[in-house]
């Protein structure tokens, strides 16, 4: 290596041989943190990532700073101070260490950014949501209905028409109640739901059949206040409900989930109406799951079964305000 004879051609190689190493380590640092970021991205994940990234970085700047001795001894016709290594190594290792901090803290605030946002996302759909809810529930068809039937039974059933009215009171006053919450226990939504079925089953008679079992189990969980009755509604609004063919309604509680399935006989109207209709209330249901879980509420249509599984939540978390309900997303 005769180019080494002159002062000029050693300080260029010199100067190129610690940029090429100096874009090595950083190009290192950046894959370490890259890989690990992309393996580990959740806000809980953060302890065992940056302790990977801490241990991967000093194995690999060790690899570095031995290569590059042995490397500077080829170059420079020198002997190898391999007893500068530890020197090197904790150099090198503060500089990477600024390096991963830097990328580190970045990621970090990227990750606030983006969760700050999904917040004001997930803010604007969940009211949009429930002022959906509340122009859904409290639809002038069913009150239409409920007072037709009421005024059939004042004059032929005074008693069954008290419990009638109490009963459209219960479903009033729940709608009312919790059209702001967030969730709800399985219990209160029960009772709610029992109360509308009979308010249906009034109307509909033996047409309408209703089978319901809940575990005591799963009375306290949790689930997203009317969407029960979204369901119920969707039922027995897109079915023919008749003599001859009386539409069965099942709601189960099974492996964490709350069940709701019916035979399908759909009335005969313009199949983009039902659609539009369907998925819209279904999305609905969806979009506010999505605010307390990543468990998707499952929709299993089949040639003569309707079904939709609603997750049951076991944390009460109902009280909590939207930055904490959305950690479970965001983390």
């Amino acid at each position: 290596m005769i180019f080494l004879a002159s002062s000029v051609d050693i300080g260029i190689i010199g100067l190129t041989h610690n940029l090429v190493m100096s874009f090595i380590n950083w190009q290192g640092a950046v894959l370490v943190m890259w890989h690990y970021q992309n393996k580990y991205p959740k806000h809980s994940q953060a302890f065992v990532r940056i302790l990977l990234e801490f241990v991967v970085m000093c194995l690999f700047i060790l690899g570095l700073v031995t290569f590059n001795h042995w490397l500077a001894s080829v170059l420079y016709n020198v002997p190898c101070r391999w007893s500068s290594i530890p020197k090197s190594m904790v150099f090198n290792l503060v500089i990477t260490l600024f390096i991963g901090a830097f990328y580190e803290s970045r990621y970090l605030f990227e990750r606030w950014q983006e969760s700050v946002i999904e917040t004001q996302k997930l803010r604007r759909q969940t009211t949009q949501s429930q002022l959906e809810v509340l122009k859904n529930q409290v639809n002038p068809h069913f009150l239409f209905n409920s007072l037709n039937t009421l005024l059939t039974l004042i004059p032929e059933d005074k008693k069954t028409a008290q419990k009638f009215t109490r009963k459209l009171e219960v479903v009033y006053r729940y709608i009312l109640q919790h059209q702001n919450q967030e969730l709800t226990t399985v219990a209160r939504e029960f009772e709610f739901i029992k109360a509308y079925l009979f308010l249906q089953q009034i109307r509909f008679g033996d047409n309408l059949k209703v089978q319901m079992l809940v575990e005591k189990d799963y009375l306290q969980h949790q689930i997203v206040p009317l969407s029960l009755q979204m369901l119920v509604e969707n039922a027995i609004k897109h079915n023919v409900i008749s003599s001859a063919r009386p539409l069965y309604l099942n709601i189960i509680t099974k492996s964490n989930h709350l069940i709701v399935r019916n035979n399908l006989q759909l009335k005969k109207v313009t199949s983009g109406m039902r659609e539009n209709s369907t998925h819209i209330g279904l999305k609905n249901i969806k979009d506010r799951y999505a605010f307390f879980t990543q468990q998707p509420v499952t929709i299993q249509p089949k040639v003569a079964t309707f079904e939709v599984r609603l997750p049951l939540l076991e944390q009460p978390i109902s009280n909590k305000s939207v930055a904490e309900s959305l950690a479970p997303l965001l983390s």
